[in-house]
């Protein structure tokens, strides 16, 4: 007779698997068995969250192909992926379901996938470090490369030292983001001319240039006028004596209040985008599943919200279409806020959000559809540049119950000057950990873009 775990509850669970490795790799039970792997399901899984190395692997084939489990697993252990069928490492379309699980199930998909430009192109909006596990080939490919660090500078990181080391590559990758210069070659690092665009970008970069170049009076000079704060130390004081308050809840101790405190007049928008969580019933079992509380949302379209500024518009479904995000996901997002940082020159802070049930069944009521976009945009010479803060695209995202809308966040909280004389306000974002919150401040640079300050203990 097949064995059914249900019927071996008082069994020792470790032997139960024994005894059905042994039974399922049996002629005799095999093909009964295939018919029915869903049967196994918990007690396989139970094996996976133990790190059982032999969970999937001394399986037969058919649990091998199954999606279904192979997606379980996953979820679990990333690295299950490597047990499962050779057809499934090959299957594109599956691997994308998993991408927006982990980019480290990459590693183990076949070599052609990951050898396949407009796949891992694709795979880095599903999840955006997935570039780092493509083929050695492609990440030395000149044409590829350049486009890939023209969409994010981040996948300079990931390209070979070869391409790493044109100067083209550099440039443009620190320029966006001078930390990136961490990751370069010594032969970059030595190189002042491409430090100076590193450090001019974030003056933080400066400690990851040549030791010869550390103590270069002009790069020096150019790192210790990049911010106007006088110390980390200092801001940090600011943002405790300013923003944490006692909370109703005196077991709670402090939390973060008093928003806009300063800066009331600079909010253009601030909606909150209401999520609940739902209890629903699942088989023998209850599921909490957040949902969006669309009826309780500000329905209006983020294009009206930001009617003034065409251009902008322009900018940002452009930057959507480059990362391949549906035309639907677009026209549905809503706009959480919108700041007017500064008129000269003309600075907003925004987020466009968007949430969703997860289109795959499969992944359970942990998972949510989400997009998010976060961004300080600056109109220079007519154009706008963007600083991208955090960045979501249709994914498919675990939430966390103990996360106050299931998902990190970002919330622009206030501005910060230093005195009354300084014209480069410093944005405080609040930011969503599971079980706390802490600010993040973004600052100008020389070349426009806004990078972190570094504070001390959150």
């Amino acid at each position: 007779m097949l064995w059914d775990p249900l019927i071996n509850k008082n069994l020792n669970k470790f032997s139960l698997y024994i005894i059905s490795l042994f039974l399922l790799s049996s002629s005799v039970f095999a093909q009964e068995a295939c018919d029915n792997t869903a049967l196994y399901y918990d007690q396989i899984l139970q094996e996976v969250s133990k790190k059982n190395s032999q969970a999937i692997s001394q399986l037969p084939e058919c649990f091998k192909l199954d999606r279904t489990l192979i997606l379980k697993a996953a979820l679990i252990d990333p690295s299950q992926f490597q047990n499962a069928a050779d057809a499934l490492q090959e299957d594109q379309i599956f691997i994308s379901r998993l991408l927006k699980i982990s980019p480290e199930i990459l590693q183990f998909a076949a070599p052609e996938v990951r050898s396949d430009s407009d796949f891992m192109e694709k795979a880095t909006y599903l999840n955006r470090p997935a570039l780092q596990y493509a083929s050695w080939t492609l990440l030395d490919n000149k044409l590829f490369m350049r486009r890939m660090i023209e969409i994010d500078s981040l996948n300079y990181k990931f390209a070979s030292d070869r391409l790493k080391m044109i100067p083209e590559f550099a440039s443009r990758a620190f320029s966006d983001n001078g930390l990136l210069l961490e990751f370069a070659p010594q032969q970059v690092k030595s190189d002042k001319k491409l430090v100076k665009i590193a450090v001019t970008s974030n003056s933080a970069a400066l400690d990851f240039a040549a030791d010869s170049l550390k103590e270069d009076k002009e790069l020096k000079k150019l790192a210790a006028t990049q911010s106007s704060i006088k110390s980390p130390e200092d801001l940090q004081k600011f943002l405790q004596e300013n923003y944490l308050v006692d909370a109703e809840k005196k077991e709670l101790g402090k939390i973060v209040g008093n928003q806009a405190k300063f800066f009331p007049k600079n909010k253009i928008i601030d909606r909150s985008y209401i999520t609940k969580w739902q209890k629903t019933p699942d088989g023998l079992k209850e599921d909490w599943r957040l949902i969006s509380a669309n009826s309780r949302n500000y329905q209006n379209s983020w294009h009206e919200d930001f009617k003034k500024y065409p251009d902008l518009v322009k900018k940002i479904e452009k930057f959507f279409l480059n990362h391949n995000v549906a035309e639907n996901t677009v026209e549905n997002l809503t706009t959480t806020f919108l700041w007017r940082i500064k008129s000269k020159p003309l600075t907003l802070a925004f987020n466009l959000y968007l949430l969703r049930n997860s289109a795959d069944d499969d992944l359970g009521p942990d998972f949510v559809d989400a997009t998010s976009f976060t961004v300080i945009a600056t109109k220079h010479n007519k154009k706008w540049e963007m600083t991208v803060i955090e960045v979501i695209f249709d994914s498919e995202e675990k939430t966390k119950i103990s996360y106050e809308d299931g998902l990190r966040r970002y919330v622009l909280w206030d501005l910060y000057l230093t005195d009354k004389k300084d014209k480069n306000p410093k944005i405080i974002f609040k930011v969503s950990d599971p079980f706390s919150e802490h600010f993040e401040v973004f600052e100008e640079q020389r070349g426009g873009k806004y990078q972190k300050i570094v504070l001390g203990n959150k």
